[in-house]
């Protein structure tokens, strides 16, 4: 109401906007998401291959998610690791068969991801120098920016689940350039396909229709 200064329709069209920007605004996330995060599990294994247990000295192997290193055991939490598996768990109960690493990737949130990138923890400076860095091979922006733009894609995220008011248009036009670079940081391709299918820029337009 304060948006439409007290004209009923008016909030009442604003609201149905505001609904169909933000099924816009998930539509780009479901693809933003799933790319980003097969693109750091992906270096994630490879680095996960590379640690040895230190009991028996032995290679840990690529499954992450189900053997995880020390310091992804800590950087991803083991209690997040554990809710993963119940939820994977549940989720493929009538397939009778174990939890694979797919099952388990498929039930982590986006905060896994935005919380693994570096900051001032070294064990998330280090994870980023020998792994999660060649996930982006595109990338030619500093690192703080980088992360800035994805914890920037996180917050609209969790506006968009938590089914809050998108009335700030000037940020969900920034979150939308930082999908796309995000994107052609990982594939320029991806970011061309992206571009050519989703419908936000359509909705920001409809704003004023």
């Amino acid at each position: 109401m304060a948006a439409a200064e007290g004209n009923r329709r008016n909030a009442i069209r604003l609201y149905q906007w505001n609904i169909e920007l933000s099924g816009a605004i998930y539509q780009a996330l479901h693809v933003v998401e799933v790319v980003l995060r097969n693109a750091i599990d992906s270096q994630l294994c490879r680095w996960n291959a590379t640690q040895s247990d230190p009991m028996t000295g032995l290679s840990r192997g690529s499954d992450w998610l189900l053997d995880p290193a020390p310091l992804l055991r800590r950087l991803v939490r083991e209690k997040e690791l554990a809710a993963a598996r119940t939820r994977a768990e549940k989720a493929i109960r009538r397939q009778q068969r174990p939890v694979a690493h797919a099952d388990l990737l498929a039930q982590l949130s986006f905060g896994t991801w935005r919380f693994l990138l570096p900051d001032k923890d070294p064990g998330r400076r280090r994870l980023w120098d020998d792994s999660l860095k060649d996930a982006f091979p595109h990338l030619d922006r500093p690192t703080p920016q980088f992360v800035k733009s994805v914890d920037g894609i996180y917050r609209l995220r969790n506006r968009v689940a938590h089914l809050e008011p998108l009335l700030d248009m000037g940020n969900v036009r920034q979150q939308y350039q930082n999908m796309r670079m995000v994107l052609r940081e990982i594939n320029p391709t991806v970011e061309e396909w992206f571009v050519s299918n989703q419908s936000v820029t359509a909705e920001l337009r409809n704003r004023h229709r």
